[in-house]
């Protein structure tokens, strides 16, 4: 029993015990992360994981939506007529309203469709929009934005969530690198006693 004292004494003195703890507390951040005092969480490596899938979620999601307000690489654009207003109720009780939009096809057929975004603010009758479809099938028809924001908002988002993901997935990389090379250098010193 005294001799493992001594040898524990040893081991503290040397280093071992030193080097074991500040790498297992290493690999710990690297992997889950150690939250600090005062409330500030740490992610660890899979959580940086996670925000990097999510921001890549964003990137695509943003991605597909602006390719829905892109005219179709085979298709007709031509303008199209608020025609009527539909109207609903969204979940918070809030009046939201779709434009259904009439044009004309290149061989004279009158199309009319409900454009699926909806707003909030009541659209104006005979308002003008710029539509896409395909001539075989004018049902497909979309609007085309003069200006697409939303979509590029999205994809901004998820890039930054990306690079802050990447970013912590590096970092807590290093972390736990540095943490396993400390644990083996003290095992490794222990081997040698």
């Amino acid at each position: 029993m005294p001799i493992q004292i001594l040898r524990t004494l040893a081991n503290v003195l040397s280093g071992r015990g030193a080097r074991t703890a500040a790498g297992a507390a290493l690999v710990t951040d690297g992997l889950v992360g150690i939250d600090v005092p005062f409330g500030r969480k740490r992610t660890g490596i899979f959580g940086s994981l996670v925000v990097l899938a999510v921001g890549l979620l964003f990137v695509g999601l943003g991605w597909w939506w602006h390719g829905q307000h892109q005219p179709y690489p085979a298709g007709t654009s031509t303008t199209a007529t608020v025609t009527r207003i539909t109207s609903s109720r969204d979940s918070d009780g809030r009046t939201m309203y779709s434009r259904v939009l009439t044009f004309t096809t290149s061989d004279n057929r009158q199309v009319e469709f409900t454009e699926p975004e909806q707003s909030s603010k009541r659209p104006a009758l005979r308002s003008t929009a710029t539509v896409s479809y395909l001539p075989q099938d004018p049902g497909s028809a979309r609007v085309i934005p003069e200006t697409d924001w939303l979509p590029y908002g999205i994809i901004a988002m998820g890039a930054l969530a990306t690079a802050v993901g990447g970013v912590v997935f590096l970092v807590r990389l290093v972390t736990l690198i540095a943490g396993i090379c400390l644990l083996a250098s003290a095992a490794r010193r222990n081997r040698r006693v």
